[in-house]
C-alpha cells in the first residue's frame, strides 16, 4: 500500500514522510546542489570554504585542530590548505607561543572571497528555504544550532 502523503509544499512518499534521515537528506542534497555553484571560485568547493571561514575566524589554533573541527583527515587537510595558500586565501603562519605550530590565517584576499561566496550561499540558501516564510527560516535555523551545539557536547563528553 505505497502512496504518498499531501504536504504544504507537495507529496511526499508515505512511510518516509516522518523518516528523519530521509528528510534530513533530502534537504542535504538540495542544499550541496546550490551550494556547489556559490562555492565554485573556492579551492575544492565546499570544504576549501568552511576551511576558509575557519581560517579567517580563526576558529581553530591550528591545521590539525581546524581538520578536527571540520572532519577532514590530516593527510587531506594538508593538501587543501596548501591549495588555499597558493591561491592567496590563507597564509601559514608561526605560531608565537609554540614554534613548531602553524597557524592558518585567511589574507585579505580570503577574507574578500569569503563575504562574496557568503551573498551567495545565502542567495542559494533561500533557494532551498523558499516554501518557509522568513521568521521559519530563522527558526530553522536556530533549531539546526541547537541541535548541533547539543551533540557537539555529547561527542566531546565521550571523547
Amino acid at each position: 500500500m505505497g502512496g504518498v502523503t499531501g504536504s504544504t509544499v507537495g507529496a511526499l512518499p508515505v512511510g518516509l514522510d516522518d523518516n528523519l534521515g530521509w528528510l534530513l537528506a533530502q534537504v542535504c542534497r538540495a542544499h550541496g546542489s546550490v551550494l556547489e555553484r556559490a562555492v565554485a571560485g573556492i579551492p575544492h568547493g565546499l570544504r576549501g570554504f568552511q576551511a576558509l571561514c575557519g581560517a579567517v575566524h580563526e576558529s581553530a589554533r591550528n591545521q590539525a585542530q581546524l581538520g578536527r573541527q571540520l572532519d577532514i583527515d590530516r593527510t587531506v587537510m594538508v593538501y587543501l590548505v596548501d591549495d588555499l595558500v597558493a591561491a592567496g586565501l590563507v597564509e601559514r603562519t608561526m605560531d608565537p607561543a609554540d614554534r613548531r605550530n602553524k597557524l592558518i590565517r585567511g589574507t585579505e584576499a580570503g577574507r574578500a572571497r569569503l563575504e562574496e561566496t557568503r551573498a551567495a550561499i545565502l542567495a542559494a540558501e533561500a533557494t532551498v528555504l523558499a516554501p518557509l516564510d522568513p521568521e521559519d527560516q530563522e527558526r530553522f535555523r536556530e533549531m539546526l544550532r541547537t541541535v548541533v551545539a547539543y551533540n557537539l557536547n555529547l561527542v566531546a563528553e565521550t571523547e
